[in-house]
């Protein structure tokens, strides 16, 4: 295992540091990317960014917020590269599996939100990712990772006013989207 100097004189291991806190960095970049895979290609960039710059961790606060802040900055990039690219949508009527008989059939998986108004569900999903990250961002940390409004302020180093505002008012523009299609 490798160890590094956080300051003078310290040393300190990296790895097993980043080991305890990935799950911890892991829930914000869930929250953040809203996608478990590309969440995991947002914590390892971080904890590489975190490794390769923790010469300039000044230790005035705990090493688990110092790399949350790296994630969140790691996955707002990553958001704004993923919007820049064109998206294929695969349809499951596409895809075809091979049936007992040996003739091809549909692939129609099997839908657990069915006992769910699985329209409704897909509308509060898109007006969530519309939101501004600045507004999404706290609102899923919250409803989400369930983290506190003071653990939110410090990974975004914002102030706990700002982010109970960020809430607010995320809610507040959610629910004038959801009542404004619902009338449609």
């Amino acid at each position: 295992m490798k160890t590094v100097a956080v300051r003078a004189g310290e040393e300190f291991d990296f790895e097993s540091a980043a080991r305890e806190c990935r799950p911890f960095l892991l829930k914000i970049a869930v929250a953040s990317t809203r996608n478990p895979t590309d969440a995991e290609d947002v914590v390892q960039e971080a904890l590489m960014r975190g490794f390769r710059g923790i010469k300039r961790f000044r230790g005035d606060c705990p090493l688990r917020i110092w790399l949350s802040r790296i994630v969140v900055r790691v996955a707002i990039n990553h958001h704004r590269s993923l919007a820049r690219r064109l998206k294929r949508w695969v349809f499951f009527t596409d895809l075809e599996r091979p049936g007992d008989d040996g003739s091809t059939v549909e692939y129609d998986p099997p839908d657990p939100l069915r006992e769910f108004d699985r329209e409704r569900m897909l509308d509060v999903r898109k007006q969530v990712n519309r939101l501004p990250d600045e507004f999404r961002m706290p609102l899923m940390m919250l409803a989400v990772d369930g983290l506190t409004i003071p653990e939110i302020a410090t990974v975004l180093e914002i102030p706990e006013g700002t982010v109970k505002s960020r809430i607010f008012y995320a809610r507040k523009r959610l629910n004038q989207a959801l009542r404004t299609r619902k009338k449609r």
